[in-house]
């Protein structure tokens, strides 16, 4: 996942324009082409992770479906909208510059990855009051033997991918009775507590999310012994 992680989030930093001052910027053709050549890289290595696990859980005789392979591809991608978002802050502050419009972007997009990761690892609940399903067995380890994990792992998630974010936002944009910071140094110190939020908390979800599928599994294995 590391790999993927720095990849994507490398292309993101790039095609939004940091520079170190001073260095000298090659034909935009070859960026491009690089740049493009990084983000297939990422997708092939995204997709050929996704396949692996898909077909080992499947052996297993655990489930899958869409809603797994929307958190399995959304981790990476919110970890590197984080990193994206903590390194274009840090480089406004040095620079004694506001945050700029690309900074918004970044936090829609941050904002929106870890929104819809929340709403699909929430919707699982629904499975308690239905019919026994290895997506009900599931969601009962996660209210059950692992709900502290569980709890902190929301915590992190709203922090880290919606309310830190959405400060920075605020302090560099402005809001009614809250006037716009001139700096981006408030804003910076926001996105890299969100950052610090936000890692150990996607990481927890994927481990949370194995956990609970190995519980279902031990759980069926114990059943056959029986």
């Amino acid at each position: 996942m590391l790999s993927e992680v720095i990849t994507i989030a490398a292309v993101i930093l790039a095609r939004i324009g940091i520079q170190t001052s001073g260095a000298s910027s090659p034909p935009p053709a070859i960026v491009e082409l690089l740049l493009l050549g990084c983000l297939g890289f990422a997708v092939y290595s995204l997709a050929t992770r996704i396949s692996r696990r898909r077909a080992e859980t499947l052996a297993r005789g655990g489930w899958w479906g869409f809603d797994a392979y929307l958190l399995e591809l959304l981790t990476p991608l919110a970890i590197a909208f984080g990193l994206a978002l903590a390194v274009w802050t840090i480089n406004r502050a040095e620079l004694g510059q506001k945050l700029g419009g690309y900074g918004a972007v970044l936090v829609l997009l941050l904002v929106t990855s870890v929104g819809v990761k929340l709403v699909t690892e929430t919707t699982l609940y629904a499975k308690i009051g239905g019919e026994p399903s290895p997506r009900q067995d599931h969601a009962k380890r996660l209210v059950g033997p692992l709900a502290g994990s569980a709890k902190l792992r929301y915590t992190l998630g709203i922090f880290g991918g919606i309310i830190l974010p959405l400060a920075a936002q605020l302090l560099a944009g402005g809001a009614k009775n809250i006037p716009p910071t001139v700096a981006a140094g408030p804003s910076a110190v926001m996105a890299v507590l969100a950052l610090v939020c936000l890692v150990p908390g996607e990481l927890l979800e994927r481990r949370l999310f194995w956990r609970a599928q190995f519980g279902h599994e031990e759980a069926q294995k114990a059943q056959h012994v029986a």
